[in-house]
């Protein structure tokens, strides 16, 4: 007896469904094998993962985003622009990323300069410091927070090619006015701070 067409497309489709059901049991029973306790595969937390950019993802600044300011006053940071005779003035800066993002920037002692100056005349440059064995100090600067440097004392003296410090010749007080600017890694300060040797 000859099967119809309707019968051997029903038994077809039933030989398929049983393939099928078997294939998605294999399928399931690798997975649990690969899966072990049948605990949730823990997955990465998308959040934490962008609040812990790694620090090496950042960028160095662009040019133009740096800002550096020069200050005089005391050795504890407090701003200040008269000195009496026996006073040093400590002179630092200031390093301002003003962009948006936060990136990489050297502001080690071997980039980082100062000038004092009175009218045109330059009385003192850490260039003529002894500057061997300073070096590099690269620093993430955040977004717009401002990077303060420590205060560094002034001997009042003229700088040369022999030195910048003690033994050198003393620089004219008496109400004298200066200014200081600061250099670091190419960035010149903006503001040349101004400052009276009584």
């Amino acid at each position: 007896m000859s099967l119809t067409d309707k019968q051997i497309f029903s038994r077809r489709r039933t030989l398929a469904l049983i393939v099928f059901a078997l294939v998605a049991a294999l399928i399931w029973g690798v997975s649990s094998l690969f899966a072990g306790s049948g605990e949730p595969v823990a997955q990465p937390n998308e959040s934490a993962t962008q609040d812990s950019e790694p620090v090496s993802e950042l960028a160095e600044c662009a040019p133009g985003v740096v800002v550096v300011e020069a200050f005089v006053g005391t050795e504890a940071g407090e701003e200040r622009n008269s000195y009496a005779a026996a006073a040093n003035p400590a002179i630092w800066y200031s390093a301002t990323n003003t962009g948006i993002a936060d990136c990489f920037f050297n502001v080690g002692a071997r980039v980082t300069f100062f000038t004092i100056t009175s009218g045109e005349e330059t009385y003192w440059s850490s260039r003529d410091c002894d500057r061997s064995g300073l070096v590099d100090s690269t620093v993430t600067l955040k977004a717009n927070e401002p990077l303060m440097a420590t205060p560094s004392a002034w001997l009042k003296v003229r700088s040369s090619s022999e030195g910048c410090g003690e033994g050198q010749p003393p620089v004219p007080t008496g109400g004298a006015s200066f200014f200081v600017k600061a250099e670091v890694n190419g960035v010149i300060s903006q503001n040349s701070q101004q400052f009276i040797l009584n």
